[in-house]
């Protein structure tokens, strides 16, 4: 029996079909196709699928573990979590997410401590977070709270008083300073290069 087909493109005798589909399929030209199946050389290209290391800002799925009781269930719903926020893929841990998680907490805990005022808590959030924090060569609580000085110093409407070197330095500003041991020498230092060369530390 031979092979026909009434398509357009009819029947190839060496195998393959033309431009034939069947009915309500389109056609697809594997030709555009490279051997590595990411790599599409057509005239239209699809949306390129996004990295694992990126981070999905419209999700808005969270998955509360911190209540639960159980601590084999917790255990279970926090790897869940991780997951779903991009924070893990099985073994492999997403680091430079984990960072930024980390810098995120700690200069909002900082934030809430000092009480700043809310109008200069992005401000402060926003800075803190494009610094570069390893041409420091110091712990990150510092950077973070020389972020906070350096915010509240450059407010005109702030009668607080947070500059490392100023005698009568803001209870609370004073308060995290002392229990952290912080050196004045070494907040002086810090505090001028954020202040003076913010773009040199940043990136």
């Amino acid at each position: 029996m031979s092979a026909t087909a009434t398509q357009s493109g009819g029947y190839d005798p060496k195998g393959q079909s033309g431009n034939y589909a069947p009915d309500g399929m389109d056609f697809v030209d594997c030709s555009n196709f490279k051997k590595n199946r990411w790599k599409y050389v057509g005239e239209t290209q699809p949306e390129p699928e996004s990295d694992i290391t990126d981070v999905d800002t419209q999700n808005a799925t969270i998955i509360r573990y911190d209540d639960i009781v159980d601590l084999d269930e917790r255990k279970k719903f926090k790897l869940l979590s991780e997951y779903n926020t991009g924070l893990r893929n099985r073994k492999w841990t997403n680091q430079g997410y984990t960072t930024d998680l980390l810098n995120r907490h700690l200069i909002w805990a900082l934030i809430g401590q000092l009480g700043l005022n809310p109008r200069y808590q992005q401000e402060a959030v926003g800075l803190f977070l494009s610094l570069n924090l390893g041409k420091f060569g110091v712990n990150a609580g510092i950077v973070a709270y020389c972020t906070c000085a350096v915010v509240i110093h450059r407010a005109k409407e702030s009668e607080r008083k947070c500059h490392p070197s100023v005698k009568d330095m803001d209870p609370e500003f004073e308060r995290i300073a002392e229990c952290e041991g912080y050196r004045e020498k070494d907040l002086i230092s810090i505090y001028n290069k954020i202040s003076q060369a913010t773009e040199k530390y940043q990136g």
